[in-house]
């Protein structure tokens, strides 16, 4: 069951790739070129909104980013 925050961040990422229907969690947004470095920005602030939670740009690693699994991982899962 993925939180409906991921959900939004998924959307996102489809909504500019029309030709896309599905994002696999495991898939490498960045490799896949589903992620460009223009639109990192973009989905870091995607994430923000979804989340709730200010990302700190100084702080960012980069593994945190590259699958809709680390995504979640990262800034929706709370402990």
């Amino acid at each position: 069951m993925t939180s409906a925050g991921i959900d939004e961040v998924r959307t996102w990422i489809l909504e500019r790739h029309p030709e896309r229907d599905s994002v696999t969690p495991d898939e490498n947004l960045i490799e896949n070129r589903l992620v460009d470095s223009l639109s990192f920005v973009e989905l870091v602030y995607a994430i923000e909104s979804a989340s709730g939670v200010e990302i700190d740009f100084d702080n960012i690693d980069i593994q945190d980013f590259q699958t809709l699994s680390a995504i979640e991982k990262a800034f929706f899962v709370t402990a």
